[in-house]
């Protein structure tokens, strides 16, 4: 059961996990103010995983212009936007590289943001134009909700350099367990017919998507999966939120 929680607080995860694995969402409000409670998390946050003030500083501001952009352009029209309040999601990944990942969901798919470069000096697309100037990377997907009961919108995120001790590539879970998050983080978020399996060793996720399914194999230090061009991915565990986001997007596309 996804639990309702007020604007700004806490609902999944807890900052210090984020070092070992975890992940963050909060609930945004849904007015002017969400992109100061959104630096406010950030910072909090970040502070507590020990980071520098001047990555404290950039990643804030960048997840205050992704929270502006979902206020400007993420509501639908003719539903409230009390209906579904955006999210602000925070996980780390130690593939391609060791990288913070900031993500803000809204519920709209009327309009994605164009990644093309932006002229700072443009009004218009200047905020993500500073996100692209501060992240490593930056993109747009098909999502769904983490706390608002699986609803569809879409998630823009960044991904800032981590240079310390952790996303720990070689960090190892029980494959069931890794498992049985993996599924049940997909299915809370109304994804159905997840199926997984356990054998010696090895467990095997299986998620439906357009024209098929993809299978997940989970080893005690890796998540395997075939991408939607046929290449095959292996992932570390210290990447499950960042591969069941892939699959999210992967399912809405």
């Amino acid at each position: 059961m996804v639990q309702t929680v007020q604007a700004g607080q806490i609902s999944i995860g807890h900052a210090a996990e984020i070092a070992h694995g975890g992940m963050c969402a909060w609930r945004l409000p849904s007015d002017a103010t969400s992109a100061s409670v959104s630096r406010s998390l950030i910072a909090m946050a970040l502070k507590t995983l020990g980071l520098d003030r001047d990555v404290i500083d950039d990643v804030g501001l960048a997840a205050s212009e992704l929270t502006t952009n979902a206020y400007n352009h993420g509501a639908q029209p003719d539903v409230p936007a009390t209906s579904f309040p955006p999210e602000l999601w925070l996980w780390a990944r130690a593939t391609p590289s060791p990288q913070l990942v900031v993500s803000v969901f809204d519920s709209c798919r009327d309009s994605f943001p164009d990644t093309a470069p932006h002229d700072l000096l443009d009004e218009h697309g200047k905020g993500l134009g500073i996100v692209a100037m501060l992240a490593a990377a930056w993109g747009a997907h098909p999502s769904r909700s983490r706390l608002g009961g699986g609803q569809r919108g879409k998630a823009v995120w960044c991904a800032f350099p981590l240079l310390g001790a952790w996303p720990n590539p070689k960090l190892t879970a029980p494959p069931v367990l890794a498992a049985r998050h993996l599924a049940a983080s997909l299915t809370a978020r109304g994804i159905r017919d997840v199926e997984h399996r356990h054998g010696r060793g090895v467990s095997l996720v299986t998620v439906p998507v357009p024209n098929g399914k993809i299978n997940v194999w989970v080893e005690p230090a890796h998540l395997a999966y075939a991408t939607g061009d046929g290449s095959r991915r292996r992932r570390p565990v210290a990447d499950l939120h960042d591969v069941a986001e892939h699959l999210t997007a992967h399912h809405e596309q």
